[in-house]
């Protein structure tokens, strides 16, 4: 009598069980990538934001004064909440200009949900 080939149910169960452990894991690796793309994305937009508001102080006909002030953008189809603060140095004609970014109007403080911040100084133009 002649034996068939092919194979066992233990053997397809067994490569069932490594196939999946397989994709399980490609498909972590592909979700850790895609949330990584997304925070990239969110740091390099927030970071543009920041860059544009920090230029706006230092090209200002008139320096900001010293303190904080807060607003909202719409940038990529998003919105985006800034504050930034000026604040005094140790250089008299020089300011210091901090800015936070952070994505959406949820609440809370700013600062601790900001994607980014970015410091620079403004000074008297020549």
């Amino acid at each position: 009598m002649r034996r068939a080939r092919g194979f066992t149910l233990l053997e397809v169960l067994v490569a069932l069980a490594i196939f999946a452990v397989v994709a399980a894991s490609v498909l972590a690796a592909s979700s850790r990538s895609l949330q990584g793309a997304a925070r990239l994305e969110d740091k390099t937009l927030a970071m543009w934001i920041a860059d544009n508001q920090l230029t706006e102080l230092q090209l200002a006909a008139n320096p900001p004064a010293d303190g904080r002030s807060e607003g909202q953008v719409e940038f990529a189809g998003r919105r985006w909440q800034w504050r930034s603060l000026v604040e005094a140095t140790s250089e008299p004609e020089m300011r210091r200009a901090t800015i936070w970014v952070a994505a959406g109007e949820r609440g809370g403080d700013i600062v601790e949900r900001a994607v980014v911040h970015l410091s620079g100084f403004l000074g008297r133009q020549p």
